[in-house]
């Protein structure tokens, strides 16, 4: 790993999953393993530490980092919540990624690394605001308490910090599985390459 590079990343797995037909995305098995699982094995290969924006650590052993009763709705709460955490431990920065993503690229951290202090990537041109790499001074200032009571996107607090694009144009590789019907489309995407590989 490049010196320079954030050391930390987050797995945002705090969502609702209210398109999941009551199942946790979390949990969902994909490739014979738990998506959370999954998705875990691609960050750790890229950083020394990786946390969860999350209630609870799904017993996985990593730190789960609750959002804050003061923060923003949705997602950008947990980026706060794991911002404040980070900064005690005098972190600069780190990448978030999605728990339903299970074919997060393995270059993930490095490809938004490279730039400026908050990066964000993009497919064909569309914000995946859920990858990102986010500086954690930037992050707090620009949510004291007094700006949480307003609605908050990703989208939006990556354009309020200047976040830099960053393409992904490999296919499919910022998938997010939010419905049953993606779930079984990603089962079988790995099935089949499993097979692949196994003919080989």
């Amino acid at each position: 790993m490049s010196h320079g590079l954030p050391q930390v990343a987050a797995l945002l797995a705090g969502g609702q999953s209210r398109r999941m037909e009551g199942l946790d995305k979390a949990l969902a098995l994909i490739g014979g393993e738990r998506m959370i699982d999954r998705v875990l094995y691609r960050l750790r290969a890229q950083v020394p530490q990786v946390l969860l924006c999350a209630p609870h650590d799904y017993g996985t052993g990593a730190t789960a980092v609750a959002d804050l009763a003061d923060g923003p709705a949705g997602p950008v709460g947990a980026i706060r919540a794991m911002a404040l955490y980070l900064a005690a431990q005098g972190a600069d920065g780190f990448v978030t990624a999605p728990v339903d993503a299970p074919f997060v690229p393995l270059d993930l951290v490095t490809r938004l690394g490279e730039g400026a202090p908050v990066a964000m990537a993009q497919c064909d041109g569309t914000w995946q605001p859920a990858f990102a790499l986010w500086n954690v001074q930037a992050v707090i200032m620009a949510l004291p308490a007094d700006r949480c009571v307003q609605k908050w996107s990703l989208r939006r607090l990556g354009e309020e910090l200047g976040a830099v694009p960053v393409e992904f144009a490999e296919a499919g590789v910022l998938t997010n599985v939010n419905t049953p019907q993606e779930l079984a489309q990603a089962q079988a995407q790995i099935a089949s390459e499993s097979a692949g590989s196994g003919a080989v």
